[in-house]
């Protein structure tokens, strides 16, 4: 058995994953709002001690350690370079784990390990080459070519969202212009029912966010569409012919056997695979939602040490 951990910017999870690759004992602790590192190095060490405790864990039993983080890594130390929403800095996780548990301990990218989890355990089985998009206030991705997971140079590859796909668009958080995430990520579909909502308080969507306490989420334009809005169903075609630009730009890439879209959004199944297959229109591609969901990043970090061999 292993532990794996997967650490945001919002809130981190760690768990024991269990020889049948099924989670046990999974512990959440909020990191939105911490300030400097020591707290966030106490919180990891408080979050994994809990899975210890609440599981009665023999670490003599656990082979190693894996650790998912957001941001820039350098996977050979196992250190957490940077990080835009977390006070990391040449942050060396491997060493901190390794000195407080005495276990071998591995790091990579968050994404990178959601498609890891993906490709050992979700839709992956079978094939060798996959490629993981997840959807969130931007847009990430992990890739695995021949069973392996794809660096680049500097630990840098998988950076889906900052493919240009309009020059004239939007000006994107990396200084670039007309970014995919700019238009494609969850961030970009929420700001575009806020200012739907702005301009017309009234209708359907309207009456979504008055329900939701006046706030707009990743729910608001499904809840919307589920009730047959035709202003919701106008926004969210766009958004699929946005999303579909850059699926197929990847795909003509990397010609995976397999792509897999994560993330919060992903929860909506076929009302998001449907209209994206049919918008991609690429038989030689699978594309399914994440099988594994909000687990697979702590699945995928667990089983960091499978791909290191």
């Amino acid at each position: 058995m292993r532990i794996g951990i997967d650490v945001g910017g919002t809130s981190m999870t760690a768990a024991l994953v269990g020889d049948d690759k099924q989670l046990y004992f999974k512990q959440r602790s909020v990191t939105a709002g911490v300030k400097d590192e020591a707290t966030l190095i106490s919180t990891l060490i408080t979050t994994v001690d809990r899975v210890i405790t609440e599981g009665n864990v023999d670490l003599s039993k656990v082979s190693s350690i894996g650790i998912g983080v957001p941001g820039s890594t350098n996977i050979e130390t196992g250190t957490a370079v940077s990080a835009g929403n977390l006070p990391v800095h040449n942050t060396c996780f491997k060493k901190i784990l390794e000195d407080k548990y005495g276990l071998l301990t591995y790091l990579d990218n968050d994404a990178n390990c959601a498609a890891w989890g993906e490709f050992c355990e979700g839709h992956g089985k079978g094939v060798q080459n996959l490629v993981m998009v997840t959807l969130g206030t931007g847009i990430g991705g992990g890739i695995v070519i021949d069973g392996k997971i794809y660096h680049g140079v500097a630990n840098h590859a998988g950076e889906l969202g900052h493919q240009v796909i309009d020059i004239h668009g939007k000006r994107c958080a990396c200084g670039r212009v007309g970014c995919w995430e700019t238009v494609a990520s969850t961030r970009a579909l929420t700001n575009r029912v806020a200012q739907e909502v702005a301009a017309v308080p009234y209708g359907i969507m309207a009456e979504v966010v008055k329900e939701n306490g006046g706030k707009v989420d990743g729910r608001t334009l499904f809840t919307a569409l589920k009730r047959d809005d035709m202003v919701a169903k106008d926004i969210f075609d766009e958004y699929i012919e946005t999303l579909a630009i850059g699926v197929a730009n990847i795909i003509e890439c990397f010609r995976p056997e397999l792509l897999v879209i994560g993330g919060g959004i992903s929860k909506e199944g076929d009302t998001i695979l449907l209209p994206l297959r049919e918008a991609v229109d690429d038989n030689q591609c699978r594309i399914e939602c994440s099988m594994l969901g909000d687990n697979a990043g702590i699945i995928g970090a667990a089983l960091l040490d499978l791909s290191r061999k």
